[in-house]
C-alpha cells in the first residue's frame, strides 16, 4: 500500500484525478474504516446519554489513561513520583485538579517525554499547530485516531447542520491545490471521492472572484465548510461585483477561528442558511459544535473532559481558560492541557435535547484581547469592523501596551469621509484606554494556513 500511495502522491494532476473516479466505484462502506462506522453509530447513541451517564464514561475512560500515563508515559511518571500521587489518586474527573495543568511551553520543551514508550512511531502521525504566536507546538497522534474523512465526530457535526457522508460539500480552507503542468495556480479542484469541491483559500481576490462563482454553480455543493475569514471575504467580493448568490446551499460549516456575529449576519443573509461553528484545535484535546438551537457550543464529552479555569480555581458561568483532557489519545496524552483559550461554561440544557454541555467561546488570551495603557484586557469581539464600507480588509496589530496599528486595505473610492468615520468610531469604543494607529497597506497577509486573524497580538498577554 505505501508503494501504491507513493506513486499516486507523484503523479500528474489528471492521472490522480482519473484515479479518484475510479476509486469513487467501490460501495461507501468499502471506502471508510470499519471503526469509523462503528463509532459514528455509537456517537449516535451517546448525545442522547443523560449527565450522569456522561460523567461515569468519562471517569471510566480517565482511569484506563492514567494508568497507562503513570506506566508508560516519562513525563507523568517523573510527576506522579515527585508529588506522591499513585494511579489509584485519580478516579473520578474532581479528582484532576491534583494534577498539575500542563502549559503549550512544557509541551513545546519535553515533547519526548510526554511520548508513551509502548508506540512504534510507525503508528504514530505528526501534527503541528500553525503557531499564532510564533511558536508551533508540534503533537503525535495515534494512526488507528485518523480518519479518512475527518473523524466520526467531524461526521457528527455535519449531521447537525443536516449533511450526510455522500452529500457535496465546497471547502473554502487550507487546502492545496496542485498547480497545473505551466505551474499556473488552480484556484479550485473537484474531488470525486470525497464529493468535495475544494476552493483556494489563497487566492481570493477581486480579479479572481468571478471564477468561484463559477465553480460553485458548476458543481452545485450543498453545504460548504471554511475559515469566517475566507467565507466574509468571499461574500464581500461577491457582493462588491453584483454576482448573485451561485448556489444554494442547505448549511455552511465554519472552523479555525472566532466567529464574529457580524461575519455570521453577513454569511447568512447572503447564502440564506444557518452557520454551524466548530471549535476545536491541532493538538485535539477539546471539540464542540453548535446544534441546530444555536445557543452555544456543545463540548463532546465522549471526547474529553474540559474544565473552566479561573484564578486557579474552577468556574461555571462566568469566563475561564478552557483546560482539557483527551481520552483516547495514548501515543501522547495530554492531560489538563491549557489551550490558552477563554470560554464561558454555560449553566442552561440546550432545547435539543442532548446532554452534552453547553459553551461560549470568548476567545484566546494570546490572540485575542487587545491590552489598555493601564494593562487591561479588551476583548477582540468588541472590536467591530470598521464603520466604512469602502474597506477592502482590515487588522489590527499590537506590539506596545495601550497603542494598536490598524491595517487597512482600501478600496479605490475611500476617501477622507471614511477616515473621519472610522477614527470616530474607534474613540467610541476606546476612549483615552488605547490610541490607533491607522496604516494604509497594499495587502494583508495570511496566515501559513490560510486565516486572515483579526488581530496579531505581540505583546505577552500573562505579563500584563
Amino acid at each position: 500500500m505505501s508503494f501504491i500511495k507513493k506513486v499516486y502522491q507523484s503523479s500528474p494532476y489528471q492521472l490522480k484525478q482519473g484515479a479518484k473516479w475510479v476509486y469513487t466505484l467501490l460501495p461507501i462502506h468499502l471506502r471508510y474504516k470499519r471503526d469509523f462506522f462503528k463509532m459514528s453509530a455509537w456517537l449516535e447513541q451517546s448525545q442522547w446519554w443523560s449527565l450522569e451517564k456522561l460523567e461515569e464514561y468519562q471517569n471510566e475512560r480517565l482511569r484506563v489513561l492514567i494508568q497507562h500515563v503513570y506506566n508508560n508515559v516519562p513525563y507523568y511518571h517523573r510527576l506522579f513520583r515527585r508529588l506522591g500521587l499513585s494511579p489509584s489518586d485519580i478516579k473520578t474527573i474532581q479528582d484532576l485538579p491534583k494534577i498539575p495543568i500542563l502549559t503549550k511551553e512544557v509541551l513545546r520543551n519535553q515533547s519526548r517525554d510526554l511520548l508513551a514508550n509502548n508506540f512504534d512511531e510507525k503508528a504514530l502521525v505528526y501534527l503541528s499547530t500553525s503557531g499564532t504566536t510564533g511558536q508551533p507546538v508540534g503533537i503525535y497522534s495515534e494512526k488507528r485516531l485518523e480518519y479518512s474523512d475527518g473523524d466520526p465526530f467531524w461526521r457528527r457535526h455535519y449531521q447537525w447542520g443536516g449533511c450526510s457522508l455522500t452529500d457535496r460539500i465546497a471547502k473554502l480552507t487550507a487546502s492545496t491545490i496542485q498547480p497545473k503542468i505551466n505551474g499556473t495556480r488552480r484556484l479550485f479542484s473537484y474531488n470525486p471521492v470525497r464529493n468535495l469541491l475544494i476552493l483556494s483559500a489563497y487566492d481570493l481576490n477581486r480579479k479572481n472572484i468571478g471564477q468561484y462563482a463559477i465553480a460553485l454553480d458548476k458543481y452545485q455543493p450543498e453545504f460548504i465548510n471554511g475559515f469566517p475569514s475566507a467565507l466574509e471575504t468571499m461574500v464581500r467580493y461577491f457582493k462588491d461585483n453584483s454576482i448573485s448568490k451561485p448556489v444554494h446551499l442547505k448549511a455552511i460549516f465554519t472552523q479555525s477561528e472566532m466567529l464574529y456575529p457580524w461575519q455570521r449576519n453577513l454569511i447568512e443573509n447572503y447564502f440564506g442558511c444557518e452557520i454551524y461553528d466548530w471549535y476545536g484545535m491541532e493538538e485535539r484535546v477539546v471539540c464542540a459544535s453548535e446544534c441546530e438551537k444555536h445557543a452555544g457550543h456543545h463540548l463532546f464529552s465522549e471526547f474529553s473532559i474540559v474544565e473552566f479555569i479561573k484564578d486557579g480555581k474552577p468556574v461555571v458561568g462566568e469566563e475561564g481558560e478552557i483546560i482539557a483532557t483527551r481520552l483516547d489519545n495514548y501515543a501522547m496524552p495530554l492531560i489538563r492541557y491549557c489551550t490558552r483559550d477563554i470560554g464561558v461554561q454555560l449553566q442552561k440544557k440546550c432545547d435539543c435535547g442532548r446532554n452534552l454541555p453547553l459553551m461560549k467561546i470568548v476567545g484566546g488570551r494570546d490572540r485575542n484581547f487587545a491590552v489598555t495603557k493601564t494593562g487591561g484586557l479588551i476583548s477582540v469581539t468588541i472590536i467591530d469592523v470598521p464603520k466604512s464600507g469602502n474597506i477592502e480588509q482590515f487588522q489590527f496589530v499590537q506590539e506596545e501596551k495601550g497603542v494598536m496599528t490598524l491595517r487597512i486595505v482600501k478600496k479605490e473610492i475611500f476617501s477622507e469621509d471614511d477616515l473621519k468615520l472610522i477614527n470616530k468610531n474607534l474613540f467610541e469604543k476606546f476612549g483615552d484606554m488605547m490610541a490607533v494607529r491607522i496604516e494604509f497597506v497594499d495587502k494583508i497577509s495570511l496566515t501559513a494556513r490560510g486565516k486572515l486573524p483579526l488581530l496579531i497580538q505581540r505583546l505577552n498577554i500573562d505579563e500584563n
